[in-house]
């Protein structure tokens, strides 16, 4: 079957041209995307994300293009995107760091902007499904990595990543004025 053929399958659907897709390319593109994260359970990740995303916007597909160079495309900017989040993830933990680690040169304000900052990441994670929560944990507090995770629980590394990133969500939204107060008083 000629990659045509097998993109006009993926587009109505056919799960069968997808998992041939995904076992031609998979492995090109973990190595490819390898390069750029230097962790195999990102990488990993990465590929899996370019290949759900195929799926999920299979329809938009152009038989007439080749989809190597998509993929390629797609897992480096994914890649990319990992590594800004992962740059400003460091941030935001230094930033906390700091603030805790200054505590004493900190007026009773800033305290108590700090006290009232940590109960309200308390209540977010105390907010969390019962099965998201348990993940972020696991993650954030013990450590431990995706794979780790999944091995544990018995799940889908998939479902961990989705389960973190609903997770990170709800803390981006409700820590969002929180961070730009931190880093003024930092300032």
């Amino acid at each position: 079957m000629d990659e045509n053929d097998l993109i006009s399958r993926l587009k109505m659907g056919d799960e069968q041209a997808f998992e041939l897709l995904y076992h031609k390319y998979f492995r090109r593109l973990c190595a490819f995307t390898n390069k750029y994260l230097h962790d195999y359970e990102s990488t990993r990740e990465v590929v899996q994300e370019v290949f759900y995303t195929i799926w999920k916007n299979r329809s938009q597909l152009k038989t007439e293009k080749p989809i190597l160079p998509f993929l390629f495309q797609s897992a480096k900017n994914r890649s990319l995107n990992v590594l800004e989040h992962s740059k400003v993830e460091d941030k935001y933990q230094e930033v906390i760091k700091y603030a805790y680690l200054q505590g004493d040169f900190f007026d009773t304000q800033d305290s108590l902007l700090a006290k009232e900052l940590e109960v309200k990441m308390g209540s977010i994670i105390e907010s969390l499904p019962e099965h998201c929560r348990k993940i972020f944990l696991m993650s954030r507090h013990e450590g431990k990595k995706y794979r780790e995770i999944a091995d544990e629980l018995e799940i889908s590394v998939k479902t961990v990543e989705t389960q973190m990133n609903r997770a990170l969500k709800v803390f981006r939204t409700e820590l969002k004025e929180y961070l730009s107060i931190v880093l003024i008083v930092l300032i």
